[in-house]
């Protein structure tokens, strides 16, 4: 299976290089092939990040902003973007997870996460959407809905253009579903535009740890801001049938940014936060350690974990998160290090 897999998702991968070689050029397409296996090797060694890895990446990325530019053409040109006058609703307070199957359906982990949020939502309300309830939140054209069907748009790409769409009509604050929280998610409600940033972080994505495209939010007034991005993947699903990168979500954004510096200006204001995102996960197979367990949540309260691995429960971090007795000692904002 694993061997069928990888033949597959090369074949794939040769055919974006061709499609992006008639773009751009074969020298950069074939650049965005080696970068590519560079994430993959760095996924396998820790997310150790060469120099000679951290210039292709760079260069991928600007690569593949010109053939969006590109390929979208004319759609740029002639977009609309309509800033409203600013405006408050309730609705901007809610924290929207996805989990397409019920949350009932769910592994053990993704459980805990969701619990965790729960504890420290405070007074936001929590919506877990999902294949049976999405159509009450947005709306959804309905070639997508046939594409979807058809397996073309898989149910990870749909869930980006749900977060695209919630926000560009709801505001609020989008959470990938494996997210453990450890203190007051208030800090995040505060200011227009928030998500997790850790600049210049890692270059696996374009976002270059200035955003995070599994954390994003949005007061009401500035729905706005995500409406180009909803409209951008659209139209990149409506014109092709195939996927050009794994990360398009994050080049929708930087598109945004670089054809609207209105936004890149509310995405600058962000401070950074949540520096030991990722370090949670590194630690789940590991036997529990207080210490440890003190120095990653000094300053961080969102930690990214994953459901697609196996990791022990004899007294380790997992064992912890699974139990819900992984808290910090002090869950004030004020130790959470996230000064917005």
């Amino acid at each position: 299976m694993k061997f069928r897999r990888l033949i597959k998702r090369t074949a794939e991968e040769i055919g974006a290089t061709i499609r992006i070689a008639k773009v751009t050029s074969w020298g950069e397409a074939l650049n965005t092939f080696r970068a590519k296996a560079d994430i993959q090797k760095m996924v396998r060694n820790g997310y150790r990040e060469s120099p000679a890895a951290k210039k292709r990446l760079l260069k991928k990325h600007a690569t593949m902003i010109r053939y969006f530019e590109k390929t979208f053409g004319d759609f740029l040109s002639s977009y609309q973007l309509v800033i409203p006058a600013p405006e408050s609703n309730s609705s901007d307070q809610t924290i929207w997870i996805c989990w397409w199957q019920g949350l009932e359906n769910a592994p053990d982990i993704v459980k805990a996460c969701v619990e965790s949020i729960r504890r420290n939502a405070g007074h936001h309300p929590i919506v877990i959407v999902t294949e049976e309830n999405y159509r009450e939140y947005v709306d959804i054209p309905e070639w997508v809905e046939k594409k979807r069907k058809q397996g073309i748009i898989s149910r990870t790409n749909f869930s980006d253009l749900l977060r695209f769409s919630l926000l560009a009509k709801h505001g609020g604050l989008w959470l990938d579903a494996t997210f453990f929280c450890c203190g007051n998610l208030d800090s995040c409600f505060q200011g227009n535009v928030w998500s997790i940033k850790r600049p210049d972080y890692l270059h696996c994505s374009v976002a270059c740890g200035m955003f995070a495209g599994y954390s994003l939010r949005c007061s009401y007034g500035a729905r706005w801001i995500f409406a180009p991005m909803r409209d951008y993947f659209l139209h990149y699903w409506e014109n092709n049938d195939r996927l050009i990168d794994y990360l398009l979500v994050d080049y929708m954004v930087v598109l945004a940014e670089k054809q609207y510096p209105v936004i890149a200006d509310y995405f600058d204001q962000i401070p950074p936060n949540n520096p030991m995102c990722d370090e949670l996960c590194n630690l789940l197979n590991q036997k529990y350690d207080e210490e440890q367990w003190r120095k990653i949540s000094e300053d961080t309260i969102l930690f990214k974990l994953t459901w697609k691995q196996s990791f022990s429960s004899h007294d380790t971090f997992f064992d912890r998160v699974l139990s819900g007795e992984l808290r910090r000692q002090d869950a004030s904002n004020k130790d959470a290090g996230i000064n917005i």
